[in-house]
């Protein structure tokens, strides 16, 4: 069965053409701006995902279905962008109706923590895992959750923010205004923002200044990971905050879900050892035993290939929700 996957992403999407065993076949790439309006987008799009098709060598009557994966705010029910963070131009775009009246076919959306579970749960390296989640670690933090198989969206599609609950009500300022939320601990971009502060406000030495040639506003968090690595007293202790509060917060996950898998995106794929084994050395303050004992966490299994799986795993679900697989 051949699947379309569109992946909406900050800076660009990407249109795939692949199989339900998850091969990718062809993907094409098209740039994204602020600027966009949704029609030239969609003028764009069309014309990516005819590239793709024609790359693979197949058609769009050879496709079963086109699955959308993208950031939130986002309705899956009713196929509506609300309002996509890197687009402040759109608002409530109905994405699914005007793919639908590009290609005649189902469309199916998700926002891209939960496709990225699904694509885990149908492609991964413990894809049939009944009971899991994935957590996005990456700029924010967001999680899709499956539980006894399927994909949990809660009452209106907002399940799985895991970003957002609190863990210290007197913590710092998070993005989404609220005041001590996980992702505002470990999220990628709140973490580098804190320490680029910190290092102008206090004067603070430290190899990523050298990193950075000098200029703290270009410190980022690869540069962060690399000073913890090579030993940075400033780093390795900033590091060690932000993994404290992620074992924290992925410890009230387990305690909350009992899953058996967890697995984390884009840090622990890039940075290995240096998430991973911290973090299991401090999640038992925060779990019980048995129920950690119960449950493997590990790095996102499907690298690279995830954002174009995410949305190829969108149109599966859909076709077997739908009944038509």
């Amino acid at each position: 069965m051949h699947l379309l996957g569109i992946d909406i992403g900050g800076t660009k999407t990407a249109a795939c053409v692949g199989t339900n065993d998850g091969e990718v076949l062809a993907s094409q790439r098209i740039s994204m701006s602020a600027s966009d309006s949704i029609e030239d987008y969609c003028g764009r799009l069309e014309e990516a995902c005819s590239l793709a098709l024609s790359e693979s060598g197949t058609n769009i009557e050879s496709v079963q279905a086109i699955g959308i994966s993208a950031p939130g705010p986002l309705d899956p029910r009713t196929g509506i962008l609300i309002s996509p963070p890197n687009n402040p131009g759109w608002h409530n775009v109905p994405i699914v109706t005007l793919v639908q009246k590009l290609f005649d076919k189902p469309v199916y959306l998700e926002n891209d923590a939960n496709a990225a579970a699904l694509a885990e749960y149908w492609f991964g390296d413990y894809h049939g895992t009944q009971n899991m989640a994935y957590l996005t670690f990456s700029t924010g933090m967001g999680a899709g959750i499956i539980a006894n198989g399927r994909l949990i969206q809660g009452a209106n599609a907002m399940a799985g923010e895991i970003g957002h609950h609190t863990l210290d009500p007197n913590g710092p300022k998070c993005a989404c205004g609220r005041f001590g939320c996980m992702e505002a601990y470990v999220g990628g971009r709140t973490v580098t923002e804190r320490i680029r502060e910190r290092v102008t406000t206090a004067n603070i030495s430290t190899s990523m200044l050298e990193l950075a040639a000098g200029d703290p506003a270009k410190i980022d968090h690869r540069m962060f990971a690399q000073a913890t690595r090579d030993g940075d007293a400033f780093a390795v202790a900033a590091w060690d905050e932000m993994i404290e509060h992620l074992a924290m917060g992925v410890g009230n996950l387990i305690m909350i879900l009992n899953p058996e898998l967890i697995l984390l995106g884009t840090i622990a794929v890039h940075e290995g050892d240096l998430v991973m084994k911290p973090l299991m050395e401090k999640i038992r303050k925060y779990t019980w035993s048995w129920s950690l004992d119960a449950c493997r966490i590990a790095p996102s299994t499907l690298g690279p290939r995830l954002a174009n799986l995410a949305a190829l795993a969108a149109a599966l679900t859909g076709c077997v929700q739908e009944g038509s697989f």
